[in-house]
C-alpha cells in the first residue's frame, strides 16, 4: 500500500510529463494525487495507531485458566492460584451494550474483602465459558466448605450492593474497573440454617418456602405456601449469589416445618 502511495504521488499530470505513458489526469475541481496520497496515508496512520492500542489492551488483559479446584490468573507474568473453596466474594454484573437488558458478562472474585477484585469480562477470550464454568465450580465447592459451619450453627455473613447503585453502575461506568468499583456501598446481611437476618429483621426459613427468581434481573424471592414474599433482593446486588441461593435452599430442605 506505500508503494501504490508513493507511485500514486510522483505519477505524471499529463500527456508531456509521461512521455505516452500512463499519467494521472486532474479534473477542474478534482483530486490530485499528492491529496490522495495524504488521504490514504492519513487513514494508514489512523489504522495503525488502533491495531497498536488494541494490542496494547489485550497485552494488558490477564489470561485464566480453571482447574478441578480453583483458578489461576496470570497477568504480567505472575502466576496467582485461587481456590474456589477460599474465595469469599464473587460478584455477578454486567457492561457495555448488554447492561441493561441484564444479561451477566463480567464477574469479579476476590479471597478476602483485603483483597483487590480479580476481574473476568468481554476483554478476556471466551469469557462467557470462563464465567459459566467458574460460577458452577465456585458454587459447588464454596458451598462444600460453609455447609457444615450452617449445620452446626454458625452464622454465615453475605454482602448486598443497593439496588440503585446496580442500576448507577450500569447507566453510568464507563469500564469493567468502575462497574466493579462496590466497595463503599456493601452492606451486610446474614444467613442461619433457620433464618434470614437483614437490616435487624429475622425471617424464619420454612419447609414450605420456595425460591423464585426468573432472572438475573428480577428480584430472589422467598415466598412462602400461600403466596407471600417473606424475602426479596435483586439477585445480582448479593455477594456470591449463587452460594448463597444454594445454602438456602438447603436451609429449606432441612427445615422441620
Amino acid at each position: 500500500i506505500g508503494i501504490f502511495c508513493l507511485t500514486l504521488m510522483n505519477m505524471p499530470t499529463s500527456r508531456e510529463e509521461a512521455g505516452g505513458g500512463i499519467y494521472f489526469t486532474v479534473e477542474p475541481g478534482g483530486v490530485s494525487p499528492m491529496m490522495l496520497f495524504s488521504l490514504i496515508g492519513g487513514g494508514l496512520i489512523i489504522l495503525g495507531l488502533v491495531a497498536a492500542a488494541i494490542a496494547l489492551m489485550q497485552k494488558n488483559v490477564p489470561t485464566f485458566t480453571i482447574t478441578e479446584k480453583g483458578i489461576i490468573c496470570k497477568y504480567k507474568g505472575k502466576e496467582t492460584l485461587s481456590l474456589f473453596k477460599d474465595i469469599s466474594d464473587v460478584y455477578l454484573f454486567s457492561v457495555g451494550r448488554t447492561s441493561y437488558t441484564g444479561s451477566i458478562n463480567s464477574l469479579a472474585y476476590r479471597k478476602n474483602k483485603s483483597d483487590a477484585w480479580t476481574l473476568i469480562s468481554p476483554r478476556n477470550s471466551g469469557y462467557d465459558k470462563l464465567i459459566s464454568t467458574f460460577r458452577s465450580l465456585y458454587s459447588e465447592q464454596r458451598v462444600q466448605a460453609l455447609r457444615a459451619q450452617l449445620e452446626h450453627g454458625a452464622t454465615l455473613e453475605f454482602n448486598y450492593v443497593d439496588a440503585k447503585m446496580i442500576w448507577f453502575k450500569r447507566a453510568f461506568s464507563l469500564n469493567v474497573a468502575g462497574a466493579a468499583n462496590i466497595d463503599s456501598s456493601l452492606q451486610k446481611f446474614y444467613l442461619t440454617k433457620d433464618n434470614i437476618i437483614k437490616d435487624d429483621k429475622s425471617i424464619i426459613i420454612n419447609k414450605s418456602d420456595k425460591i423464585n427468581t426468573a432472572s438475573w434481573v428480577d428480584n430472589l424471592h422467598l415466598i412462602d405456601r400461600d403466596g407471600n414474599k417473606k424475602f426479596s433482593m435483586m439477585f445480582p446486588s448479593i455477594i456470591s449469589a449463587d452460594v448463597f441461593c444454594t445454602l438456602l435452599q438447603e436451609a429449606i430442605d432441612r427445615a422441620e416445618m
